[in-house]
């Protein structure tokens, strides 16, 4: 897949290497030099210097062939207004971008645009994780894996 990045933070520039890892052509676009160096010399996409929204910035990226925009910054007005030019002017066919705010997530809605959202992300892991009464490890399949008996308490409300 053809891959616009907005953003390089620590969040953009992760996405970027583990999907160019996975053999996505990867173009990155942040204003910030500093933040697309953090890619490093293994990184196989593009890195482009300039304003996310910038028109000539967007097709140096590549946003006419693009498959997908991710606008990844921690500014919701970029985020915005990339995924309105993305969808509207170059109807690209995958958009998502990163919601800041979780109280602005209807702003997006109303936009019809997709979203990811951290932060309630984050906090329906840790919720999930505190409703777990026991855990229980059977096998260890490797580092990553494990298979594990969980025990739970459902209540019903009428």
């Amino acid at each position: 897949m053809n891959i616009i990045i907005i953003g390089c933070g620590r969040f953009g520039s992760t996405l970027a290497n583990e999907l160019s890892d996975a053999g996505h052509n990867i173009s990155v676009i942040d204003r910030d030099n500093e933040r697309l160096s953090v890619l490093g010399s293994g990184f196989n996409g593009v890195k482009i210097k300039g304003i996310e929204y910038d028109d000539e910035i967007l097709k140096e990226a590549g946003i006419a062939t693009a498959d997908a925009v991710l606008s990844v910054t921690p500014d919701e007005n970029i985020n915005i207004t990339v995924s309105l030019i993305a969808k509207e002017i170059y109807k690209v066919p995958q958009i998502i971008a990163r919601i800041v705010n979780p109280n602005r997530r209807n702003i997006y809605e109303e936009l019809d645009i997709k979203t990811i959202n951290l932060i309630q992300m984050g906090v329906d892991i840790l919720k999930a994780r505190l409703s777990v009464d026991k855990t229980d490890t059977i096998a260890v399949i490797d580092k990553d894996y494990e298979v594990a008996e969980m025990n739970f308490h459902i209540s019903f409300k009428r």
